[in-house]
């Protein structure tokens, strides 16, 4: 009987000590990020899904960045639903949006936009955020600067913009991709697309001084100089475009085969980089 009482006053012990360890860790990892209302939202590209976006959002989830997760599915006629995987509150903090465009074999980008900006104009009107940031990859990177080179007016202020894999002067996937282009000191393309020529002639509309800018892109280092789909060259074009309108403007290339195109949004690193980069306490607010 005795026995029996002691090795139960052990099992407790070790359950209660376990339990303070796991509560003291979950306080260590909530120390690293700051903790605020400014929604993230995740721009998947060609022919994808909110499902493109998973890793990274699960990766946020998994550190304790957030503890609101919602999807914003966008219909071929425009209309937005907003599902809820963990409920926006006054009690959220750090909320991920998953875009989801069901209509997503289209490059009409100016439409993507505009259907973008609904989103964030339904949001910020049910949650009253001033703040939002941006984590976009491939096609979804030209939705994005479509709508901030737009002239309708913003409804909150862009914070943090991640660009991953972006095609900004072309790729294989939309048709203008330049083999031999080559980017002058200042990273000025020597050719451009119809939709670098857009942003160029409208950059002064970028905010200055305001988005804090990480430029992220593949090299799957076989002598391409691309991630199998974009070139070095295209991803890089974004510094002349922006690079001194915004308040910091990081760039990063990744090498090797996990930096393909489509492994970038999956590669734990560039997770990592992302959470660090929108979230760290040491980073730009």
């Amino acid at each position: 009987m005795k026995r029996k009482l002691l090795f139960t006053l052990i099992v407790m012990i070790l359950i209660c000590v376990s339990s303070l360890g796991l509560v003291h860790s979950d306080n260590i990892r909530a120390k690293r990020f700051k903790k605020t209302d400014i929604p993230t939202f995740y721009i998947h590209g060609y022919g994808s899904s909110y499902h493109a976006e998973k890793y990274m959002v699960d990766s946020a989830l998994e550190n304790g960045v957030t503890n609101t997760v919602v999807r914003a599915n966008v219909r071929r006629n425009g209309s937005i639903r907003i599902l809820h995987n963990y409920r926006w509150t006054n009690k959220s903090y750090n909320p991920l949006v998953e875009i989801n465009f069901t209509d997503n074999h289209n490059r009409n980008y100016p439409r993507y936009a505009s259907w973008f900006g609904q989103i964030l104009k339904k949001l910020q009107y049910q949650h009253h955020f001033k703040k939002y940031n941006v984590v976009a990859h491939s096609l979804g990177n030209l939705d994005l600067m479509y709508y901030l080179l737009g002239k309708e007016r913003k409804p909150a202020e862009l914070v943090h913009q991640v660009d991953i894999a972006g095609p900004f002067d072309g790729s294989n996937i939309d048709g203008f991709n330049f083999p031999n282009n080559t980017l002058n000191a200042q990273s000025r393309p020597s050719q451009m697309s119809p939709f670098y020529r857009f942003f160029l002639t409208n950059r002064d509309l970028y905010p200055i001084d305001q988005v804090n800018v990480l430029n992220i892109y593949g090299n799957l280092d076989n002598g391409s100089n691309t991630d199998g789909r974009i070139s070095t060259t295209s991803a890089r074009s974004l510094k002349y475009l922006i690079g001194n309108r915004a308040k910091s403007y990081h760039q990063i290339e990744f090498r090797g085969w996990d930096a393909a195109h489509s492994l970038l949004r999956r590669n734990p690193v560039v997770s990592q980089k992302i959470i660090d980069f929108i979230w760290g306490k040491d980073e730009t607010s």
